[in-house]
Parts: C-alpha cells; structure tokens; sequence
C-alpha cells in the first residue's frame, strides 16, 4: 500500500513532527465509565431503597387504622407496600365494604406519609365530629421516610392514592343514589402532593370535583397549592419548614441553610408549630349530610 505524507512547511523543523502513533480513545473510556455506572446504579439505587423499605432503617409508625374505634367508627387499612397500587386498592376497599364502611354517611380517604403514617389526631378528631358515622380508609406503600420515597420513587404515592382514589368513587358510583356516602380526601406531608395529584386525575376536565371536601395539611413547597375552593382546606403552619422547600432556595444559599437547619424533629413539635398539625374538619356546608347542620 502506497502511503502519502504531506510535504513539511518551509522552514518548519522537521524533527518536532510527531511520529504517527494512536491516540487513547478517550471518548470511548468517559463512555465505558458512563455505562458501568449506569449499570450499576440500579442495583445501587435498589439496595439504598431496601434499607429503607425492608432493612434497618425501615419506618414502623403507630397504625392507628389498625385499632378499634372508640366510637364505633370504620377503620380499615390496607398494609400493602411494594405491591400494584391498583391490586392493593381492590383489596382494600373490599375489606371497606366486608367491615360496612359504605353504610356509614361519610367515608374518608387518609392518605398516608411515605411509611405509611396517617394522624391519629386527625382521624379521632373526624371520628368525634361525625359521632362515629364516618369510615377512613388508607393504604400503605411503603415503610420509608417520605424524604426517601419522594427522591427516589415519587410516583409511588400519586400512584396509591390514584388508584384508592379511583377503587372508592367506582363503588360508591355502583350503590342506589340514596345510599352513597360522601366521600372526603385527607393528606397531610407528602399525601397532600400525592392526594392533590390523585383528585386531578379523577376528575374530568370540564366536570365538578367528585369529591365533598378535602382536607390538606402541611403541604410541601415543592407542591402547587390547590385550587381555590369553599370545601378545600389547605393548611400551613406559618413556622413549617418543609413548606418552605422550593426551587427558589438554590439560589439563596443563607435560607437554604436556615430552612434546612429547621427541617430535623420539625414533624415532633407541638401540634400547630412546624410540621406538626392540629386536626382539620370538613367546612360546614360541604357535606350534604346531617353532620353539616349539626356542627
């Protein structure tokens, strides 16, 4: 094979030409190391989730939807985590109907923080207004800080919530019209994110919220606010650090700190200081029920 080489420039020194030798494919190396990190973050990212979900760090909050209502309420609460949102709300709102949740004037939908926690507080205090007349159902789908499952699986929640949404309206739906009870959403944290998102997406454009009240508490920053409403309660602490949390921080390093500093033992506080919330009641007038005109 017949070779050319280009002529050296007039005085150019000849012997300062490199020798023609490979060059390190550098491109394909930063490839290589993208792809063997890409592989590997699955299984990095899976284990990170399960200590979290099922290893040493897993949350066990109290189950108050486990326990016996006082007041001859419905409680029921399906303990489903890591399972189809669709599957865990079939079954749990069969469990619903086996305890006589539908015969009840009120239903409530609680949805939970990322371990699964629903408010005591605020499931008595709802109990205690509809003098037992009211069922709360809620499902678990996960055991984690609502930190963990926001960050590395946030569709786990509007997912859940979704579908138990969804599994409860088509029930109610099916019952003779003077047979239905209302039904209320209730999510405090992380749910208000996921429950907001849930009512969006059972509701027809166009068509009123199918919904008789919902009731949101300490709704992160990250999450928008929902829509003006007579029936919806949106309530945050003024002092509520994770309310705080927005976008906008990353450019103010001096209240990122500040907020950030303020975010541990903040969901431990006295109730109606930081992020921990007094319990919240459907407006009256919103529930065509007895209970509006009662209290």
């Amino acid at each position: 094979m017949v070779m050319q080489y280009d002529a050296p420039v007039s005085g150019q020194d000849t012997a300062q030409v490199p020798a023609a030798t490979p060059r390190a494919p550098r491109r394909w190396v930063l490839l290589l190391i993208g792809l063997i990190l890409w592989q590997a973050a699955g299984p990095l990212a899976g284990a990170t989730w399960w200590v979290f979900d099922e290893g040493p760090l897993m949350q066990r909050p109290r189950d108050v939807l486990t326990e016996t209502s006082p007041v001859g309420a419905v409680r029921v609460f399906g303990d489903y985590p890591g399972q189809d949102a669709d599957g865990a709300a079939r079954e749990t709102v069969d469990a619903l109907v086996a305890d006589g949740g539908f015969s009840k004037d009120t239903v409530m939908i609680a949805l939970p923080t990322g371990s699964g926690w629903v408010d005591p507080e605020q499931v008595e205090a709802v109990e205690d207004w509809a003098d037992g007349d009211v069922a709360t159902v809620s499902v678990r789908y996960a055991h984690t800080p609502s930190a963990v499952a926001y960050l590395m699986r946030p569709d786990l929640a509007e997912a859940s919530a979704t579908a138990l949404l969804q599994e409860v309206l088509d029930r109610v739906s099916g019952l003779p019209q003077d047979q239905r009870p209302e039904v209320i959403v209730q999510g405090q944290s992380l749910g208000v994110g996921a429950g907001t998102a849930a009512v969006k997406n059972v509701t027809d454009a166009g068509t009123r919220t199918p919904v008789a009240a919902q009731l949101w508490q300490g709704r992160p920053g990250t999450v928008d606010a929902p829509e003006q409403d007579r029936c919806t309660v949106d309530q945050i602490n003024d002092d509520d650090p994770v309310a705080k949390l927005n976008l906008r921080l990353a450019v103010n390093p001096l209240a990122a700190v500040g907020v950030l500093a303020d975010l541990p033992g903040s969901a431990s506080s006295t109730p109606g200081t930081r992020h921990s919330y007094q319990p919240v009641l459907p407006p009256d007038g919103c529930l065509a029920s007895r209970f509006s005109a009662l209290h």
